[in-house]
């Protein structure tokens, strides 16, 4: 991807996040409320947490697709051994995610196989953990005041949840940014052997990658159900496909190696207040799967062939004043 068609796929970022809200402003009397932008926020914290998570190891050229069912687990440890201690139940949901994630980075190597392959599985396996824990049944959290705290309205719009996350979201971009195996986990995703013949940390930075979506996938789920004040074993169903959606949408390449926690947010932005708007507007859960499914198809389009001939122009632009102010 040239630099025009980078900026010309900023551009159209840029013009969605600000766009949709303005367009819907206009369309919804109550968009703007102070009301509807907590709920939009709300909506940030679950999916932004876990996009975040998956981002990560999208960056480092793989792909977690057991996130939604550590979610899911995480949830139902949170409120079956978090009754009496919140603190506890959290910490054992994020330290079993975890490990999850450290597993699935250690089975790479040794199985052979893709991401994928090894990510599929353990949704399978977890999936199974999950409708055990639950044992067919919605489990309760009796615990009503941690969920008032975790959903108490500051400053009109932020709640602490809402707020833990974007918390992460500075923590993963200053991890990504400044550390030396944050930009392994970049090096690893750009272009793996050269990353090797680097000295790159390779297999550190894809376990710690690893590490971090499944962490974060395990926050997201113990918080939501702490949240609802209840857990079940199909709790977290449908967040994969909108985090994976919310993480391309942002700017994060499906190759590996380019991306940003900053990108991720902006993604996760545009589709929770499209769903959002949409919803304010009486639009059904199929026709806003719909337009969730044609703004993805849009970008992925951008990212090859639609956008170099869109960027053309741009380029011939570029290298014509380039030109010129060589002549002169």
């Amino acid at each position: 991807m040239n630099k025009s068609q980078r900026i010309l796929n900023l551009v159209i970022r840029v013009v969605l996040l600000i766009g949709m809200p303005v367009g819907f402003g206009l369309s919804v009397n109550q968009f703007f409320s102070e009301a509807n932008l907590y709920a939009i926020l709300q909506a940030f914290a679950l999916l932004g947490i876990v996009a975040l998570g998956l981002s990560v190891t999208m960056i480092a050229g793989e792909f977690d697709l057991s996130v939604a069912a550590i979610a899911t687990v995480a949830g139902l440890i949170t409120v079956k051994f978090g009754q009496d201690s919140v603190l506890l139940g959290i910490f054992l949901a994020v330290a079993f995610g975890v490990a999850v994630g450290v597993a699935n980075a250690v089975l790479l190597p040794w199985l052979g196989v893709s991401s994928l392959v090894t990510t599929v599985g353990s949704m399978m396996f977890l999936t199974g953990i999950g409708y055990w824990l639950a044992g067919g049944r919605v489990l309760s959290y009796e615990n009503l005041d941690v969920s008032d705290f975790l959903d108490q309205n500051l400053l009109g719009i932020f709640s602490p949840r809402s707020l833990i996350t974007i918390g992460c979201y500075l923590a993963v971009a200053l991890f990504l940014h400044y550390t030396t195996l944050g930009r392994d986990i970049y090096a690893s995703g750009g272009h793996r052997k050269a990353a090797v013949q680097s000295g790159a940390r390779v297999g550190a930075a894809l376990t710690v990658a690893f590490a971090i979506s499944a962490g974060l996938a395990s926050l997201g789920g113990s918080l939501i159900s702490l949240s609802l004040a209840t857990a079940s074993a199909t709790l977290g169903s449908n967040v994969l496909l909108q985090a994976a959606s919310a993480a391309i949408v942002g700017g994060v390449a499906l190759g590996g190696g380019i991306g940003s926690p900053l990108g991720v947010a902006c993604g996760v932005l545009i589709l929770t207040v499209l769903n959002n708007g949409l919803g304010l507007l009486n639009a059904t859960s199929t026709q806003i799967l719909l337009v969730n499914g044609l703004l993805l198809l849009l970008v992925v389009l951008l990212e090859g062939r639609l956008g170099s001939i869109l960027a053309a122009p741009l380029e011939r632009l570029a290298r014509r004043r380039g030109g010129e102010q060589h002549v002169v």
